[in-house]
């Protein structure tokens, strides 16, 4: 049986950074810049961009300092998109 023979499955999906809810949580926690928001987050400014563009997803590891810094749920950091 080959490649071709077999059927295509669902689409494929990643976790990507979800920036709505990091930015509402931020601006919660008195920030309004981005360099406000990341030092409150403790990433950079760098890292950020990254994870808006979608070039890099952050780890697990990242993604559960950051919840914890911003005192939300890892899941509320993320949201799913076809890859």
């Amino acid at each position: 049986m080959d490649d071709a023979s077999i059927p295509p499955g669902p689409q494929a999906r990643r976790p990507v950074w979800n920036d709505e809810v990091f930015r509402a949580r931020t601006k919660e926690l008195g920030a309004k810049t981005d360099r406000e928001r990341c030092a409150v987050a403790g990433i950079s400014k760098a890292s950020l961009r990254r994870w808006r563009l979608g070039s890099v997803s952050p780890s697990l590891g990242r993604l559960g300092q950051v919840a914890g810094r911003l005192g939300v749920g890892i899941n509320d950091l993320i949201r799913e998109a076809a890859a």
